[in-house]
């Protein structure tokens, strides 16, 4: 099984200062985001695993990491039973 590891940059969701501790991100929708990101990959048969997401904040940007795997079309195996 092929795969790929990704680090997706979330634009616009940047941590602001509240006061010196807390530094908040702007609201946002976390499944519309994973929508976006799982479209980047469906052209090219990859399925993100949800398993392997991971956020991170670096210099305050929002970062997805994670895997995507290569789908493969499924083999089936056909029986005919006949008397």
């Amino acid at each position: 099984m092929e795969s790929k590891i990704f680090s997706y940059k979330a634009d616009g969701i940047i941590l602001t200062p509240v006061d010196d501790q807390l530094s908040i991100s702007p609201v946002f929708d976390r499944k519309e985001l994973l929508s976006k990101l799982k479209d980047l990959f469906h052209d090219d048969d990859y399925k993100v695993d949800d398993r392997t997401l991971d956020y991170k904040i670096k210099d305050g940007q929002l970062y997805i990491e994670g895997v995507v795997t290569k789908q493969v079309p499924a083999k089936s195996i056909g029986f005919m039973g006949g008397k």
